[in-house]
C-alpha cells in the first residue's frame, strides 16, 4: 500500500519516530501529498507501451495484415540518503539545558534530509550525481518533446503579469499542461511563482482554495494546487531557480512543473519495504568505540517512479514581472 509521510506519522511506533517525522513534514510542503509505494528490491523494472499496432478498414472476404505493438523496458534504482548524529554522552546528562541536544541534532537532521530530498526532486540527475534519483527536470526532458511548453517566443522570456494578453497566454499554457498529463494533480514552483500566480489569480478571480483530507489548506488553479517546492540546503537558494536561460542569454526565467501523482502509471515515490525515514539506534543505546558520544542513523532507501512518459509537464520560458 502506498503511504504519504502523514500516514506514516499516524502509524510511528516511537516518540522518537513521531517527532522526526513530524518535522519532515513541516520542512517540505510537497512530503505530504507525494505518495511512497512499497517495494522489494533495489531496482524496480516496468515494461511501457512505446509504438501501437496498425489496424485498417478491410473489404468483405478479405483478411488484416498482422501488426503488433512494440513496448520498451525501464527501470529504477533506489538510492539511500540519510546520515549520522554523534552526541558527546556528557550533554545528554546535563540538567540546565532549553532543549535536549539530541532532539535538536535530530530536528536540524531532519530539515537537512527534506532539503537534500527536495533539490533531488526536481533537480536530481544521475549523469551529475549517479548517488541522486532523477528528478522531474531530468525525468520531462526524456519525455516527449510535447511534454515541454515553452513560453519564449524570441526576445525575452514572457512577463506573465503584466497584461490581460501575457496573463492568458500563461493560463492557456497552464491548461495545456493539465491536458498534456491527463489530469495533473499538482504544479510544483518556486516561491516567486507561487506568490505571483496567486496575484494573478485572484486579481481574475481564479483563485480556489481546497482543504485536502488531512486538514492541510491548498491555493489552487482549475483545482490542481500549485506548491512552492522551496530552497536548496543553504536556506537562500531557490530549487526552482529565476535564472534559467530561456534562449536569449538573459538568465531571467523559471518554469512550473505539472504533475499526475499516482501509484498506477503516474509520478510516484518507491521505498525498499515501504519503510518510513525514521531514525534508529545503531549501538542499541551502547557508547561508541571512538569515544564516550551516542549514535542516531537515519538509512532510507527511495526513488522515484513514473511508467507513463505522459506524467510531468514543464511550462517554461516565462518570468513573473512586476504587475
Amino acid at each position: 500500500m502506498a503511504m504519504t509521510l502523514v500516514d506514516y506519522f499516524k502509524q510511528a511506533k516511537s516518540d522518537e519516530s513521531l517527532g522526526f517525522i513530524a518535522d519532515l513534514l513541516r520542512a517540505w510542503d510537497p512530503a505530504s501529498i507525494i505518495k511512497w509505494k512499497g517495494v522489494s528490491g533495489l531496482k524496480v523494472s516496468g515494461s511501457r507501451w512505446q509504438t501501437l499496432p496498425s489496424t485498417a478498414f478491410r473489404k468483405m472476404n478479405e483478411g488484416y495484415t498482422e501488426s503488433s505493438g512494440t513496448t520498451e523496458e525501464f527501470g529504477e534504482t533506489l538510492v539511500a540518503v540519510g546520515g549520522d548524529v554523534k552526541i558527546e554522552k556528557l550533554f545528554t546528562k546535563a540538567k540546565n539545558v532549553i532543549e535536549d541536544p539530541l532532539t535538536t541534532q535530530m530536528q536540524m537532521k531532519a530539515r537537512a534530509l527534506m532539503f537534500t530530498i527536495a533539490d533531488a526532486f526536481i533537480n536530481g540527475n544521475q549523469g551529475v550525481n549517479p548517488d541522486s534519483f532523477e528528478g522531474l527536470k531530468t525525468r520531462v526532458s526524456n519525455m516527449p518533446s510535447r511534454q515541454t511548453i515553452d513560453l519564449y517566443a524570441g526576445g525575452d522570456g514572457l512577463p506573465i503579469i503584466k497584461d490581460s494578453t501575457n496573463e492568458h497566454l500563461f493560463l492557456d499554457a497552464l491548461h495545456q499542461a493539465i491536458k498534456y498529463v491527463d489530469g495533473a494533480n499538482a504544479f510544483f514552483c518556486n516561491e516567486t511563482v507561487y506568490l505571483g500566480l496567486g496575484r494573478l489569480l485572484r486579481r481574475l478571480g481564479l483563485l480556489e482554495v481546497s482543504t485536502d483530507a488531512y486538514g492541510k489548506v491548498w491555493n489552487t488553479f482549475n483545482g490542481v494546487p500549485f506548491i512552492d517546492v522551496g530552497l536548496k540546503g543553504d536556506k537562500s537558494t531557490e530549487i526552482i531557480t529565476n535564472t534559467e536561460d530561456p534562449g536569449d542569454g538573459g538568465n531571467d526565467c523559471t518554469s512550473i512543473y505539472a504533475v499526475r501523482m499516482d501509484t498506477m502509471d503516474g509520478l510516484h515515490g518507491i521505498a525498499l519495504n515501504g519503510t518510513s525515514p525514521e531514525p534508529y539506534d545503531p549501538l542499541n543505546g551502547g557508547e561508541m568505540e571512538g569515544g564516550p558520544q551516542f549514535l542516531r542513523r537515519i538509512d532510507w532507501a527511495v526513488g522515484l517512479y513514473n511508467k507513463s512518459q505522459y506524467a510531468i509537464a514543464r511550462v517554461k520560458g516565462f518570468r513573473v514581472a512586476a504587475a
